[in-house]
């Protein structure tokens, strides 16, 4: 008997200051850049980080510096491997925009960062 092989995975990822959205990637289609922003608004800014489960996937994110790092995954997807995910993107994004973070205007990093997320959207 075969078992379907059922994937978990990272289907939308973002960095924001604030409410301001700076690089986003997804892989499918939804209201979750909806959700995303309603988030973003009551997310606190201090350093942190949390999940929070809406209707079957869960939102993982942390907060540091001011830059928020979120992603979106179904809800049978394992915390250690988002938040593996979130370590990693914003490694990334702290080497690659460390001097533009805190003043770019809303999505000037998503031509070049959106292919990062992307691409480690795909490895994890």
């Amino acid at each position: 008997c075969n078992s379907l092989l059922v994937t978990h995975m990272i289907v939308y990822a973002l960095v924001a200051r604030g409410k301001v959205v700076l690089a986003e990637f997804t892989m499918t289609s939804g209201n979750f850049p909806t959700v995303t922003r309603l988030l973003l608004s009551k997310i606190s800014q201090s350093d942190t980080r949390m999940s929070y489960v809406y209707d079957r996937h869960v939102f993982h994110y942390i907060v540091e510096d001011g830059i928020t790092y979120m992603c979106m995954a179904d809800e049978q997807s394992r915390r250690r491997v988002a938040f593996a995910f979130l370590e990693d993107a914003k490694i990334r994004f702290r080497n690659q925009y460390l001097d533009l973070m805190h003043r770019a205007p809303a999505f000037t990093m998503n031509p070049e960062f959106a292919p990062v997320l992307e691409r480690q959207i795909a490895y994890y």
